[in-house]
Formats: C-alpha cells, sequence, structure tokens
C-alpha cells in the first residue's frame, strides 16, 4: 500500500503527513458510504492541526463531523459501532510525539484492505472530488460518557494497590476516572500530558518507571497503556514485566478450566515467546500464529471462532467485550481474573520458562536491499543449525528507516551469538 501501514497511516506532520494529504484523506471518506464521521485524538502536539484538515475535507463533501477531541482508540471504536460512523483518530500510538497518524474505523472494525485501496485510489486522484453541499460539524466532547458507561459494566472492585501509567496518552483522564472506582489507593504516573511528552520513558514501551513506582510504594500490580490506549502491559509486586503474551496465557488457562475457551485455541502473533507456546500446549491449549497486526489476530479470531488472541505487545481482543485491543477493559479483566481465582501475577508464572530473546531496531540506508534473498537464507541457515528450536523475524519498519530483528533461542549464548551475527550480515547488505 502507497499510504496505509500494518495500522493506519503514520509519519511526521508537515513531511509525509502533509496537511494536504490529511484533507484528502477526509475527502475519500466519501467513498465508505457514510454520513456520519466522529473523529478523536491522542495528546500529540499535533493532533488539533491533523483533525481539523481532515475534518474540513470531510465537511467539503457534504460529510457530517463529531469531534470529540482525546480519547482512547478503543473509546473511539466503541462509538463508531454504537453510532454506525466511521471513526477516524488521529494518533500514532506507540511512536514518539512527533509522529502522528491516523486509524479509519468503519462501525466498529477496522478497515478492509479493499476499502483502503479505495481511500488511496480517491487521495491520487483529487481531481474526482467535488460537491455542491457542506456537511455539518458539532464539537461534543462529552460524548466520550457513552465509552464510560460502557466501560462501567466491568468494573471488579479490588483491595489491591495499583499503579497506572497514563504514558502521557490518550487514557490520562479515562483510566484514572475508572479505576478510581475499583480501588483505594491508586497511584497514578505519566497523566499531564502536554503535547510533547506521550510516550516519553513511560507507558507500555517504557515499563522502568512503572517497576520503580510499584516497588517504592508497594503496590500489588501495576498497569502501563500505551499512546493511544489499545495496548496494556503490566508489572508484578516485585517490579517484574507481565508482556501480552503472558497476559493471554493467564486469561486462556482461565477461560479452559471455566470450560469456555472456544475450541481450546488462541491466536499469537509471531512474535510470541515459544516458551509462553510450549506452556499453553502443556495445558492443552493450542495456538494459531499471525503475522504482525492486530488485524491479522482478529482475522484469526473470526476465522477460527476464537475467545482470545492477542501479541506481546499487549494489544489483547476478547471479542465478547470488544472488536479491537483495549488496555483499559483488560487491566479490568485481569483484575477480576485474580480476584476470582485467588490468585496473584507470580502464582501464574511459575509454570512459564520464556526463551530468553533479543529485539533490536536497525538503522539502515535501504530496507529494500537489506530484506531481500540472501538474508531469508542465512536466516534459514541458522534455524537448521539450531534444528528449529528458535525464532528469528526481521520487519521493516513501516514509519521510520530501520528494520526490527528480533532473535529468541533457548540460551542467552545463543540469542547473542545469532544476533551479532545478523547484524554483521545485514550491514553487509546495506548498500
Amino acid at each position: 500500500m502507497k499510504y496505509f501501514g500494518t495500522d493506519g497511516i503514520r509519519g511526521i506532520p508537515n513531511q509525509k503527513l502533509s496537511l494536504e494529504l490529511i484533507q484528502s484523506v477526509g475527502k475519500a471518506l466519501v467513498t465508505l458510504n457514510n454520513n456520519h464521521i466522529i473523529v478523536g485524538t491522542d495528546t500529540r502536539e499535533s493532533k488539533d492541526m491533523l483533525a481539523y484538515a481532515l475534518i474540513a475535507g470531510a465537511l467539503s463533501q457534504g460529510l457530517n463531523v463529531e469531534y470529540v477531541e482525546v480519547i482512547p482508540t478503543p473509546g473511539l471504536i466503541y462509538l463508531s459501532k454504537l453510532k454506525s460512523a466511521i471513526g477516524v483518530m488521529i494518533t500514532a500510538s506507540h511512536n514518539p510525539y512527533f509522529y502522528n497518524g491516523i486509524k479509519i474505523i468503519n462501525k466498529g472494525r477496522k478497515l478492509t484492505k479493499a476499502e483502503e485501496e479505495e481511500i488511496e485510489q480517491l487521495i491520487d486522484q483529487p481531481s474526482i472530488f467535488s460537491s455542491t453541499s457542506i456537511g455539518k460539524f458539532i464539537s461534543n466532547k462529552s460524548l466520550i460518557k457513552e465509552y464510560h458507561k460502557n466501560l462501567f459494566q466491568y468494573i471488579f472492585p479490588t483491595n489491591m494497590k495499583i499503579a497506572l501509567d497514563c504514558a502521557n496518552g490518550a487514557t490520562y483522564k479515562t483510566a484514572p476516572l475508572i479505576f478510581n472506582l475499583i480501588t483505594s489507593p491508586l497511584v497514578i504516573l505519566h497523566h499531564h500530558p502536554n503535547g510533547c511528552n506521550i510516550n516519553e520513558a513511560c507507558g507500555s514501551t517504557h515499563l522502568d518507571s512503572l517497576s520503580k513506582t510499584v516497588i517504592e510504594e508497594k503496590c500489588d500490580l501495576g498497569f502501563a497503556f500505551d499512546g493511544d490506549g489499545d495496548r496494556i502491559l503490566c508489572v508484578d509486586r516485585n517490579g517484574i514485566p507481565v508482556d501480552g503474551d503472558i497476559l493471554i496465557y493467564i486469561f486462556s488457562c482461565y477461560l479452559k478450566e471455566k470450560g469456555v475457551l472456544k475450541n481450546n485455541k488462541v491466536a499469537l502473533s509471531i512474535m510470541s515467546n515459544l516458551g509462553i507456546i510450549q506452556a499453553l500446549h502443556k495445558k492443552g491449549i493450542d495456538v494459531i500464529e499471525t503475522p504482525v497486526g492486530d488485524k491479522y489476530i482478529v482475522d484469526a479470531i473470526q476465522s477460527y471462532d476464537l475467545s482470545i488472541g492477542g501479541e506481546n505487545s499487549g494489544h489483547i481482543v476478547f471479542p465478547e467485550y470488544t472488536s479491537t485491543g483495549d488496555g483499559i477493559l483488560i487491566a479490568m479483566k485481569l483484575i477480576q481474573v485474580l480476584e476470582e481465582t485467588h490468585t496473584t501475577l507470580e502464582d501464574w508464572l511459575k509454570d512459564i520458562v520464556l526463551y530468553p530473546d533479543a529485539l533490536e531496531n536497525v538503522v539502515v540506508q535501504n530496507k529494500k536491499n537489506v530484506m531481500g534473498v540472501p538474508l531469508q537464507k542465512e536466516i534459514e541457515t541458522i534455524k537448521e543449525e539450531l534444528n528449529q528450536d528458535c525464532k528469528i523475524i526481521v520487519r521493516p519498519s513501516g514509519t521510520e528507516d530501520f528494520i526490527r530483528l528480533s532473535v529468541m533461542a533457548k540460551t542467552k549464548d545463543l540469542v547473542d551469538k545469532y544476533k551479532n551475527k545478523l547484524l554483521s550480515f545485514i550491514q553487509t547488505l546495506d548498500v
């Protein structure tokens, strides 16, 4: 795709993400045959500039727009479904503040590839836009209350002392509002966004601050959201990180014990730890592995009729409750599991032996050259040397000039050995 990546369109505002492009996207929404558009944002400084450019494009085609301003992505998706509207979220999720992007929702679901292709065709043919009507605009920040009402039904009170890291992002108001109804005392971190501090040394991509706070404040549990609130990671009472893989393991085992895990299967991405997959197999639970991206998880859930799926990054989908990842909802469901089973995170971790792994973002000049056949052959050679008891994944970033290298094997020495070998090999290809 020319504009759409794994999850919407992303780039640096006033560069790849130009106002002209954003306005064209707003105009192109007319192809989705829905006159009602709901627009929300995370907390980046470029949010209003991009939102109003998109809104102007949509209004010029006679589409009616409600602007809710800051809202978690799962909240916007909920409103899109509730109102049978097109939802547009201005966000770059876990990326640094100087990035931004667009996620487009069609009546509660992310766009199909065919819909993305239709929008791209219209973006590149601006001359075909014509309209004699102008849509109506309303600023409606109170619409987020509908999302809050939906979350209220999943509140499960606890005596646990909980810490929240809101990543200075879209959950900075909603998460404290909900969790103050769940427990007291509540420790809240990084909930003062200034436009430039979203995801900065905080949130689900930087757990050190949360881990330190949980230990110092003697909390039982800590939750970290990403910038737009569709991901969740945890730390236990000892400050040890608990990723999405482990959360899915906990939920899957809980559902199986209750006899409601559909088809005894879960969906995980190819990035998931081999130790988690082996632990699930020991519990009689099969794994469907998908490419990276929550839309592939959702596709697998629908295709195999599953109860749960997700990624180690913390994007977890419970189709019974929501059609997308919702960090706040998943945190509440975890509290419910721990309370109902009278367990702690540490109790669940006893049966899991994770494989060591290393993930490195490798800056390159030519992603196309690096990702060619020679690299794939080198990876296959390494897998044969390790008798396939490993995972090696190389993916180009959709927004930045680097590739993501992930190496997983049975020992740290093996991980380091083959990671360094691949890094050297990549350098020879980057010409």
